[in-house]
């Protein structure tokens, strides 16, 4: 099997985690994107120990900030000239609302505007690479979303259910990009699908007041997988 040149976005636990060791049995290089260098090279030692891969290279990137995605990808031209898969996983549910630096939503920033960047700034690697494939972590939550063209933040109301219909949405807006942007590339050699990959015991919602999560975890318990199983 040839080497792939595989970028994932949130691996520092669940399913990224996951996805990131299994391609690294295989023998493929990953790049492992982070927040932070050292939480990229907790996960970096964890997949060589278990794996015996050492090409695995981690980029820091706030995922939250343009210029970071911007940066991050800069980077990567610069030390890369393939890219077979581009694993947008990084998703994130605060429970209150942090507008960025930049005047946007944080979770609007993390689960759409990073993945819609990324994968227009890395277009023309992965065309050059081609065949080439984007994959996009959705979810069918994306069928309770309710996308307000004149508030798509939401800014202008209460931070809804605590983050969830904000989540909600941001999820909506990933897979009608998804599906969109799978259009545009039809014919240039690279794919871009959107994946539901069930409900899965990971820290999505580290950020839910407990108070919140006991009745959720006690509901979803009988159908909730593994981050591999999900992965």
């Amino acid at each position: 099997m040839k080497q792939k040149n595989v970028i994932i976005t949130g691996i520092t636990s669940g399913i990224g985690t996951e996805i990131a060791l299994d391609l690294a049995k295989n023998g493929h290089k990953i790049n492992l994107v982070a927040r932070s260098e050292e939480s990229g090279n907790i996960i970096k030692d964890l997949i060589i120990k278990k794996t015996k891969n050492n090409d695995i290279q981690v980029y820091r990137c706030d995922l939250s900030l343009q210029k970071d995605i911007r940066e991050f990808v800069d980077n990567f031209k610069k030390q890369n000239d393939s890219l077979d898969i581009l694993i947008n996983n990084a998703g994130i549910i605060p429970k209150e609302r942090i507008i960025t630096s930049e005047g946007i939503e944080t979770q609007f920033a993390v689960n759409y505007i990073a993945p819609y960047l990324l994968s227009r700034l890395l277009l023309d690697i992965l065309k050059k690479s081609s065949p080439s494939r984007i994959v996009n972590t959705s979810s069918t939550a994306h069928t309770s979303g309710n996308l307000n063209v004149d508030d798509f933040q939401r800014l202008n109301e209460k931070y809804a259910l605590r983050g969830w219909r904000a989540y909600f949405d941001t999820k909506l807006a990933l897979t009608i990009d998804t599906v969109e942007l799978a259009k545009e590339l039809e014919g240039t050699g690279v794919t871009c699908n959107a994946i539901h990959p069930g409900f899965v015991s990971t820290n999505l919602g580290r950020y839910m007041t407990p108070k919140f999560m006991r009745p959720m975890n006690k509901i979803m318990g009988m159908f909730i997988l593994s981050p591999k199983g999900g992965a």
